[in-house]
């Protein structure tokens, strides 16, 4: 029988983002942990929270949103063959058990219609600024080559290119012993843009090397761009920004 395990973890928001959240568990997150842990049960994979202050990151010097990496490079989690690493302001509605998908690395879901309406504005100056100093692109080039570019999304092709959200990703062993090895340095990643992991590992994730399985947008669909606030959609459903403070009464 496989041995499978649902990731998360939560750490005091900071400064501005405050109001999310402090010490304490806020209620969102323990809805988005409830959910999680409840789909766990179902799949039959074991559930692991980590809660903590900043003493207990992986990346202490880093910013705490690198915490998604962990599963990655912390050998903690080689026993499991795969590992769902899960944002908690996700409420997971689908009895179909993402365990049973077909997976050789990763699995994730780009983020259809990311280079629409507002976010294409956002996207553009994340990942069009000409210098490697922040630009996304112009660092894709300096440590892949002038002829690197994100690969076209397989499922919307139309779409200028795969952009994979990750707040849903699904490691097999061999495709996080695969990152360890061939991830290009997060440190100097950070210095030069001081992004987050999403963009980090999109990045890593266009080496072809890796075989990546692209999940439609129901097994991540975001409010705000595939359904709002009062009407969520979807299998896992994403409740970014402040809208993850109505996950109770939906959960």
């Amino acid at each position: 029988m496989k041995n499978n395990l649902i990731f998360q973890y939560y750490l005091p928001y900071e400064a501005n983002d405050s109001y999310i959240g402090g010490n304490e568990l806020p209620k969102w997150a323990k809805a988005g942990s409830d959910s999680a842990y409840m789909y766990s049960q179902n799949c039959k994979a074991d559930y692991f929270l980590m809660q903590g202050s900043t003493t207990d990151r992986y990346f202490k010097h880093l910013d705490p949103r690198l915490e998604a990496l962990r599963v990655i490079y912390d050998d903690h989690f080689d026993k499991y063959d795969k590992v769902l690493s899960i944002d908690l302001d996700i409420l997971l509605k689908t009895e179909e058990n993402i365990f049973s998908i077909d997976v050789e690395d990763i699995a994730m879901c780009h983020e259809h219609k990311i280079h629409d309406g507002k976010s294409s504005q956002w996207m553009s100056k994340v990942m069009d600024s000409p210098g490697y100093e922040r630009g996304i692109i112009a660092y894709g080039k300096k440590i892949f080559g002038d002829d690197w570019m994100f690969p076209k999304s397989r499922l919307y092709p139309k779409e200028r290119f795969r952009y994979m959200n990750g707040g849903v990703q699904l490691w097999t062993r061999k495709g996080r012993h695969k990152a360890r090895r061939l991830f290009t340095s997060i440190d100097d990643y950070y210095m030069h843009t001081r992004y987050t992991e999403q963009m980090y590992i999109n990045l890593q994730l266009s080496n072809p090397e890796f075989k990546v399985t692209e999940l439609d947008w129901t097994w991540n669909s975001i409010a705000g761009t595939h359904w709002s606030v009062d009407n969520p959609k979807g299998k896992f459903q994403h409740f970014t920004n402040a809208s993850k403070l109505s996950m109770p009464r939906y959960l």
